[in-house]
């Protein structure tokens, strides 16, 4: 069940093939069969945690739900670690979304979203065309390596299995 709907319309074909193509890469790395991006958190002005581990830095759309609303979208540079999504808000400010913290997760590829429940009655949504690697980091943070085989929300970047003809 959806978290929300979300009332623009997008479809699959406006996520980024770039976006796609970098999710299944970071599949590859987090699986250890590729080796992983180098993401320097010093040229973000970003300090992580000893032997934290950052993953990508992408551009998303962040919104809170509060009282049944949605937020207006507010653009963010994310910082994708194998403990959290580390947010630079536009006015500079850091705001830190620990893994560890969720309670409820919802990837939706296709309409470009991924919500973070934190069960504080407040759920994060990011958007945005970047949505396909954000997802992965955050299955494979919450549910592990296991989870970017069988997360339904992962659907979308797999390729189709074909079925053999009799």
């Amino acid at each position: 069940m959806a978290l929300f709907e979300r009332r623009e319309p997008t479809t699959s074909a406006s996520v980024s093939a770039v976006a796609i193509a970098d999710a299944r890469h970071l599949v590859l790395e987090l699986a250890r069969r590729r080796p992983v991006q180098h993401i320097d958190p010093m040229q973000f002005g970003i300090v992580l945690e000893p032997g934290e581990f950052a993953a990508r830095a992408v551009p998303v759309q962040v919104r809170s739900l509060e009282a049944g609303l949605w937020s207006a979208p507010e653009p963010c540079l994310a910082m994708l670690t194998d403990r959290r999504v580390l947010l630079r808000r536009p006015h500079g400010e850091l705001v830190s979304m620990w893994w560890s913290t969720v309670v409820g997760v919802e990837v939706d590829v296709p309409r470009e979203r991924v919500v973070l429940d934190f069960g504080n009655g407040c759920p994060c949504g990011l958007f945005g065309p970047t949505v396909p690697v954000i997802g992965v980091m955050a299955v494979a943070c919450l549910y592990g390596i296991e989870g970017l085989v069988r997360h339904p929300g992962l659907g979308p970047l797999r390729d189709p299995v074909p079925v053999s003809q009799p």
